[in-house]
């Protein structure tokens, strides 16, 4: 079963936790299993005009003018372009770790907000009460940096780690009453990075060959980011389709999610992400951006009518922002 196939449990709120000249970093996600504790981070370079080509070429030729960070715990043969992520073992010996899932992006060079970006997820042994993150990229100055993390004990991971085919449900039919309308102010995309994370992993919605998941819900710059897993199994898998249906947004085959405000349930569109499948399986991972409301709860519809799901309301506890 693949690793977010089952909950876990949240292991830190995100947010900010490295802020230099040369790089800032920030925890997307983080979640505690018995299988493992898996990290996301996103580090963000100060803006930059060129292209990812340009600026790997000169940071590869030493033309920036930058003085490379001195190494203490990364291997002095050690070569690369990107930021390194590693952990602290009792002994104070670092352990380096690959992403299993890497992104960059070049950020908006020609208009000037967002600089040079990179997110990865890093996946750690069992870890228990307390970590220490390691993060270094010496070939743009930025200096070996220590992270320690408070994390969940074991006895709360081992009863939170339940694979989302059997964890417990709490959704209900949705109100006929309720309008139902597409979000017609699309958000760009937030600092997520920068965010707080008000609720964690649980399942949304669920069939007999089907299922969705939240993995976590981020509050960042007045939005709200929401990151679905969505699985089918099956003959399911193979039917596949995107077949929007009345007031939902196009996009990608999966679940699709709605804030409801007021007496309306907003559907958000489509952010990043992606999904596969062939004839046994199907998944798709996608980031809605979707408005905030405020509050200490979130009603959340969530629909996926090609695999069979009835569109449900979940009524979503949300932890202060």
């Amino acid at each position: 079963m693949p690793i977010d196939e089952t909950l876990g449990v949240l292991a830190h709120r995100g947010g900010l936790v490295v802020r230099r000249p040369q790089l800032s970093v920030g925890i997307v996600g983080a979640v505690s299993r018995t299988t493992g504790l898996e990290v996301e981070l996103l580090a963000r370079r100060p803006l930059d005009r060129r292209g990812a080509t340009e600026r790997q070429a000169g940071i590869r030729a030493g033309r920036d003018g930058v003085v490379p960070a001195p190494r203490r715990l990364l291997p002095a043969y050690d070569e690369g372009l990107d930021l390194r992520v590693g952990r602290l073992d009792p002994d104070g010996r670092a352990h380096w770790v690959f992403g299993s899932r890497t992104s960059s992006s070049s950020g908006d060079h020609s208009g000037g907000t967002h600089g040079p970006s990179l997110r990865t997820t890093v996946r750690f042994p069992p870890l228990y009460d307390h970590a220490s993150l390691v993060l270094a990229w010496p070939e743009i100055g930025f200096p070996e940096s220590i992270v320690d993390l408070p994390l969940p004990p074991r006895d709360a991971v081992e009863r939170g780690t339940v694979p989302i085919w059997d964890a417990p449900v709490d959704a209900g039919p949705v109100p006929d009453s309720l309008r139902r309308r597409t979000h017609d102010a699309p958000h760009p995309g937030p600092a997520v990075e920068a965010g707080r994370i008000v609720a964690g992993p649980r399942v949304l919605s669920r069939g007999a060959d089907a299922v969705v998941a939240l993995t976590r819900l981020t509050a960042v710059d007045g939005v709200l980011s929401a990151e679905v897993l969505s699985v089918a199994r099956g003959p399911r898998a193979g039917a596949m389709s995107v077949v929007p249906g009345p007031g939902r947004p196009p996009g990608l085959p999966g679940a699709t999610v709605a804030v409801v405000h007021d007496g309306e349930a907003v559907w958000a569109p489509h952010g990043s992400g992606g999904s596969s499948g062939g004839p046994d399986v199907f998944r798709s991972r996608i980031e809605f951006v979707l408005p905030d409301p405020g509050g200490s709860e979130l009603g959340l519809v969530v629909a996926w009518p090609a695999a069979g799901l009835p569109d449900v309301l979940v009524p979503l506890p949300l932890d202060a922002r």
